[in-house]
């Protein structure tokens, strides 16, 4: 059974037109442009393929001497938003956003197709505050 979600989202988002990476058996990637950039969507199935890791990266650089204030800004975008959370990777130097959810075999497709947009409308809507911690 392991590797049948990553099928089915699969073959969903191709589907809907998206193109998907598949990396391995239940790993995809998915390259979405937003207002004002672009991210990578990664998702992790686990054995059971009853849940998906989504990881957004590749949407922001952050520069060692910039960590600070934006830590500071991390802790208020993960306060406003309560399903896709942000960390500051210090070994790549760029924003992460993650997502951990349940999901149902027979409708994988649909539910990583809806939480990808919602990952990627909360990138954008937070996008704004992470570039003015960068040059303000």
């Amino acid at each position: 059974m392991a590797g049948m979600a990553a099928k089915m989202v699969k073959s969903y988002m191709e589907a809907q037109d998206l193109k998907v990476n598949q990396l391995k058996e239940d790993l995809l990637r998915v390259g979405w442009d937003f207002n004002g950039g672009s991210i990578q969507i990664y998702f992790d199935f686990d054995d059971t393929d009853t849940h998906v890791h989504l990881e957004g990266l590749d949407f922001i650089k952050v520069p060692e001497a910039k960590y600070e204030s934006m830590y500071k800004v991390l802790n208020e975008v993960n306060d406003t938003y309560k399903y896709v959370k942000f960390v500051l990777d210090t070994e790549d130097g760029q924003l992460n956003a993650r997502e951990d959810v349940v999901i149902q075999l027979d409708t994988c497709g649909e539910e990583c197709y809806e939480l990808m947009i919602r990952m990627v409308q909360i990138v954008q809507d937070a996008f704004p505050n992470f570039m003015k911690a960068l040059w303000g």
